[in-house]
C-alpha cells in the first residue's frame, strides 16, 4: 500500500511539472532562431517569389553573410586592439589614431555591405514585393521593440 501511495505521488508530482511545460504559449514567430528557414519560408510565400527570385535571394543571402561576417571578424579584432592599446599606460594620439582610422574604415565597409544587400534585394523584387517587404520588416521591427520593452519593465519590476 505503502508504494501505491509512493507510486501516486511520484505520477501526480510528474504530471504538475509536464502540463504547464507541454501547455506553455509558444513563442512569438521569427523570436527562435532554429527557426530561420521556417521564417524564410513564410516571408517568400507572403511576397509569392518565384523559384528564381527565391534562389537569388538565398543567393544573395550567402554573400552578404560572408562578407559581412569577415568585416564583424576584422572590425572585432580591431576594436580590441584599440582598447589595447588605449588601457596601456604609455598610450598617444599617435599610437591610437591609426588604429582608430581602421576601425572607422570597417564600420564604414560594414555599412556599405548592408547597403549594397538592400539594393541587390530591391534588384531581385518588383516594386509591389519590396513594399511588402518594407511593411514586414517594419512589423517585425515593431514587434522586437515591443518585447524589448515589455523585458525592460519586467526587469524593472524585479528591482
Amino acid at each position: 500500500m505503502k508504494r501505491i501511495l509512493q507510486s501516486l505521488i511520484m505520477v501526480a508530482v510528474g504530471v504538475m511539472i509536464i502540463v504547464p511545460t507541454v501547455s506553455a504559449q509558444p513563442p512569438a514567430p521569427g523570436l527562435m532562431m532554429g527557426h530561420r528557414k521556417q521564417v524564410e519560408k513564410d516571408m517568400f510565400q507572403k511576397l509569392n517569389l518565384t523559384a528564381e527570385q527565391k534562389t537569388k535571394i538565398k543567393q544573395n543571402r550567402r554573400e552578404q553573410q560572408g562578407k559581412i561576417e569577415d568585416l564583424m571578424e576584422a572590425l572585432q579584432e580591431k576594436q580590441a586592439a584599440l582598447r589595447d592599446t588605449l588601457s596601456s599606460s604609455n598610450v598617444s594620439r599617435e599610437n591610437v589614431a591609426p588604429i582608430a582610422t581602421e576601425v572607422k574604415s570597417l564600420q564604414a565597409k560594414l555599412i556599405d555591405c548592408r547597403i549594397d544587400g538592400i539594393f541587390a534585394v530591391k534588384e531581385i523584387l518588383t516594386p509591389e514585393q519590396y513594399a511588402k517587404f518594407q511593411e514586414e520588416l517594419k512589423g517585425k521591427k515593431e514587434a522586437r521593440k515591443e518585447r524589448c520593452e515589455q523585458w525592460e519593465k519586467q526587469c524593472r519590476d524585479k528591482k
